[in-house]
């Protein structure tokens, strides 16, 4: 019983997204490349919400793409975990993995992608310890691009071992001879990566022909020993980096729970279409319907208000107020929906008058004013309800069926 709880424990334990974590970890300080991984792809794909995690994975991944010599798709995990780490709010990693983004960009010469980059990592998080790191990165752009007086500028001393090295490159490429045999000479005892060996012994044995040559013998030696460990360590590095590449590429079969999802996805839709449709013919027929109501109401008030013998006693034409509660029972709240439009009483009054059908003569009797200003008085009303003055009539019809 307890060697089966000791089983069950252990499949869970390594099943857990933090402990497949730093179990790659582990492997990769082993030199298990293609292990460490493998560890890293499962943690990945372990279903975990933790934002945090799943961009520190994807970092690592990153990191192992960069040491294979892998910049294109380094700079594609490196812009995954940047995700990641701003889905958290965690400025601080997510200010990293854009200058980690940048330096992909600039080791494969794309310098304003870089700095447009590294400019966004400052905005994010504008102080140390990531300010050193984007004078790395600035500077490593400007060399890469052959731009050695920029990088001058970057590396000037008070300045870390890696910039200095960029500073030795610099002056060496400006053939400032004295200058990068002096910063080849302060740097040798204390560098170890192979990249930086391989420029400083190129100075030393190039620009300074003084140079000791037990300390030289030395410095081969050093970068003999060096160079092998890293050519073991790259191939393992490119074996994991292709198994990364397998799993970051397209798959070609759909697996069938998949079509599945998607064939009942498809049918949901169409069914729903289908409610859809029907509900909009519905509303549609209900609208139709609804406004042959009113427009029979409207015609029947318009005809019992055309035969009335006095339309200004059948509306209270004296008092305001009394005329527009008239109107809206008649014509459907017409008055005040006029009145919400900005029209005043004079408008609202040639509104009714043109609605009713009345003609020039009649409305002017109705206003006590002269026939002649009603066509003026229509066209301002109309202008108001944005319509033409021959669109009046139609525009009112509507308002006061709906």
């Amino acid at each position: 019983m307890f060697a089966f709880v000791s089983t069950i424990l252990s499949i869970l334990l390594l099943s857990n997204p933090l402990t497949l974590y730093e179990q790659g970890k582990t492997l990769r300080e082993e030199g298990k490349q293609v292990e460490a991984m493998q560890a890293f792809i499962e943690a990945a794909h372990s279903g975990t919400d933790d934002e945090v995690l799943l961009g520190r994975i994807l970092s690592n991944m990153a990191n192992m793409c960069r040491q294979a010599n892998d910049h294109s798709t380094a700079f594609e995990v490196y812009t995954l975990s940047a995700e990641h780490f701003r889905k958290a709010a965690d400025t601080l990693a997510y200010a990293y993995a854009l200058n980690n983004m940048a330096w992909e960009q600039a080791t494969m010469g794309n310098k304003e992608a870089a700095i447009e980059l590294v400019d966004s990592a400052v905005r994010c998080y504008p102080r140390p310890p990531l300010t050193d790191k984007i004078i790395e990165t600035k500077a490593a752009a400007c060399l890469f691009r052959k731009e050695y007086d920029s990088v001058l500028v970057y590396t000037a001393p008070p300045a870390n071992d890696y910039l200095l090295t960029l500073r030795a490159q610099a002056c060496s490429y400006l053939q400032m001879d004295d200058s990068a045999t002096y910063y080849a000479q302060l740097l040798l005892p204390q560098t170890t990566n192979l990249f930086a060996l391989d420029d400083l012994y190129y100075i030393l044995t190039h620009n300074d022909s003084s140079a000791d040559k037990e300390t030289l013998r030395n410095f081969a030696s050093l970068r003999a020993d060096t160079q092998n460990a890293i050519k073991e360590r790259h191939g393992e590095l490119t074996k994991a980096v292709e198994i990364l590449k397998q799993d970051l590429a397209p798959q070609e079969k759909t697996k069938p729970w998949k079509i599945i999802l998607l064939v009942v996805l498809g049918f949901g839709l169409l069914v729903w279409a289908a409610l859809v449709t029907k509900k909009q013919h519905r509303l549609h027929t209900q609208k139709s319907q609804f406004e042959q109501t009113r427009r029979f109401e409207l015609e029947q008030n318009i005809r019992h208000l055309q035969e009335t013998k006095d339309l200004r006693q059948e509306l209270q034409w004296t008092d305001f107020q009394s005329f527009c509660t008239q109107i809206d029972k008649r014509f459907n709240a017409f008055a005040a929906k006029l009145s919400a439009q900005g029209l005043n009483e004079q408008d609202i009054r040639i509104c009714v008058l043109v609605l009713i059908g009345l003609s020039h003569k009649e409305t002017a009797e109705m206003l006590n004013c002269s026939p002649k200003s009603i066509g003026k008085l229509k066209d301002l009303t109309a202008r108001k309800l944005g319509v033409s003055g021959g669109q009046l009539q139609d525009k009112l019809q509507k308002t006061a069926i709906l």
